[in-house]
């Protein structure tokens, strides 16, 4: 069978990017719409695409940070040219898409053993899992590895979060630290890559706080505050807030910024059982334990209990 591969961008013909839009729905496909429209920041998107004639039948999806970390998604086939190698291409050439715009490592998740195999034959080692949902990287540089991007003793400060960030938040995401669920509120577990989550956060949790800890190589630390949905609570918000181990001792300056900018004058933070670092965090800071959620949170086949833990805000000092 005879198919074209084409990178469709924001440059690209407006048919090219209807033909793409057809296999995305929901924030992937709110967010895919937006980013044909025009860059977030200097980040780089694409889509690797095959085309028989002008009917786009597969696509395979890269976005490089300004900085080289890559995100794969959006990898679809057409059911009608399923088996024929589709996919395959349509990575291949995402791959090289990484490749000419500087990308020093790549990131994806995946559900399915058969998928897995096929990222496996590109080169993608597996990183980490949550339940079905396992993460994969692979590294085209060596200034992509975790000790180069994760590195001690970078130079690093708090600034807010920028609309590019979002493949250097995926490397953190997937780095190897001991936080079971990496972020609640937004539902990124261990082997989230992080892109329907990270534009449902810029574009529909009005009002949310979000500060980067910002590292020479890649972001170090992640945190937010997004205000309740429930009416009555519109004074209350759920707070979020990973940091690289090597940089733990940042996760104060981290959260005091949080509670500097939040205009919110509770907030509520979680703590699964295992996360006994992260847990002392939260206590130093003056949050206290009001609740214990059992069996809670299910991931697969894995079920895990949160306690909560809530601080009200000195607003007086603002």
């Amino acid at each position: 069978m005879s198919f074209e591969i084409r990178h469709v961008n924001y440059r690209s013909s407006e048919s090219d990017k209807r033909e793409v839009m057809k296999f995305s729905s929901g924030a992937y496909g709110r967010m895919t719409e937006s980013r044909l429209e025009e860059p977030w920041g200097e980040e780089s998107y694409g889509l690797a695409a095959a085309f028989v004639g002008e009917r786009c039948i597969g696509t395979s999806a890269y976005t490089v940070s300004a900085r080289g970390q890559g995100i794969m998604a959006q990898v679809f086939t057409d059911a009608e040219y399923r088996g024929k190698g589709i996919a395959r291409a349509t990575i291949g050439a995402a791959i090289e898409g990484y490749r000419e715009h500087g990308a020093r490592a790549v990131y994806l998740a995946s559900w399915k053993d058969w998928v897995r195999a096929l990222y496996r034959s590109f080169g993608f080692e597996f990183v980490g899992a949550m339940g079905e949902r396992h993460a994969f990287k692979l590294t085209l540089e060596p200034s992509g590895r975790d000790e180069v991007l994760f590195a001690p003793d970078q130079a690093a400060c708090t600034r807010s979060m920028a609309v590019g960030d979002q493949g250097d938040l995926s490397a953190l995401f997937n780095a190897g630290h001991g936080g079971v669920v990496k972020h609640y509120e937004l539902g990124c577990f261990l082997g989230s890559h992080f892109e329907g989550e990270f534009y449902a956060l810029r574009e529909e949790h009005t009002g949310f706080e979000g500060v980067v800890l910002d590292g020479e190589e890649t972001v170090l630390g992640f945190g937010t505050i997004i205000p309740s949905r429930r009416r009555h609570e519109a004074h209350r918000g759920v707070l979020d807030l990973l940091v690289h181990p090597n940089y733990a001792d940042r996760f104060a300056e981290l959260l005091d910024r949080l509670h500097r900018e939040s205009r919110m004058e509770v907030v509520t933070a979680f703590v699964e059982d295992s996360e006994e670092a992260r847990r002392q965090a939260f206590e130093r800071a003056g949050y206290r334990a009001v609740g214990r959620l059992e069996d809670c949170l299910r991931i697969g086949k894995e079920v895990f209990s949160l306690t909560s833990y809530e601080k009200r805000l000195d607003r007086s000092a603002g």
